[in-house]
């Protein structure tokens, strides 16, 4: 459902993006990187703010989203330091390992099902000493709601659970902040935990 729905308003989405900001979260994020450190993008969408944010910052950034339409215009903004692949998640196998792993918006997309699995598979791709920040959702919950007019999916785990999780795969947590309000925006979670 997501991937379709992305793909036919991706042009409109490309048009929101453009204008939005980049979270002060994801400024600290970038400034616990050194240059030239390899991060993943999760989700990526259009590339515009965040894998631009952090190309700039001379950040090396890998975007993956399985939208194909998401990836064609993150493509033709030819962000240096950047590459785009059309991927899912779950059947990203990367060659290499890496120093952050971002996912803005993304998680919460995930099936239910699949929550519990993105922590091992993070932490497999993951450098030790490397930092994972992503948002989700504050309540156990799985639900479908419309955004620029199509329907999207949404599901959560209890963040109880994401503690536990993080834990069992050796990433430490940072900080969990609920209800976090930036601007204009409003995010039921954010989380940052670091690979020991």
């Amino acid at each position: 459902m997501n991937k379709e729905s992305y793909n036919k308003i991706a042009n409109i989405w490309a048009d929101y993006r453009n204008e939005s900001f980049v979270s002060q979260l994801i400024i600290d994020f970038a400034e616990k990187l050194h240059p030239q450190a390899k991060v993943l993008d999760v989700g990526c969408g259009t590339g515009v703010p965040v894998a631009r944010f952090l190309a700039e910052k001379e950040i090396l950034v890998t975007g993956i989203d399985a939208a194909e339409k998401m990836i064609e215009i993150a493509l033709s903004h030819q962000i240096p330091n950047a590459q785009f692949m059309v991927s899912d998640f779950f059947d990203f196998q990367p060659q290499e390992t890496f120093d952050g792993i971002l996912a803005w918006d993304s998680f919460f997309h995930f099936p239910k099902k699949s929550q519990e699995l993105i922590y091992p598979k993070v932490a497999q791709m993951l450098n030790s000493g490397g930092y994972l920040l992503f948002t989700h959702g504050d309540v156990d919950d799985e639900h479908t709601n419309p955004m620029r007019g199509e329907e999207f999916y949404y599901s959560a785990i209890p963040k109880e659970k994401i503690k536990v999780l993080l834990e069992e795969n050796g990433l430490e947590l940072i900080y969990m902040y609920k209800d976090y309000k930036e601007k204009d925006t409003d995010r039921g979670l954010v989380v940052l935990a670091q690979k020991r």
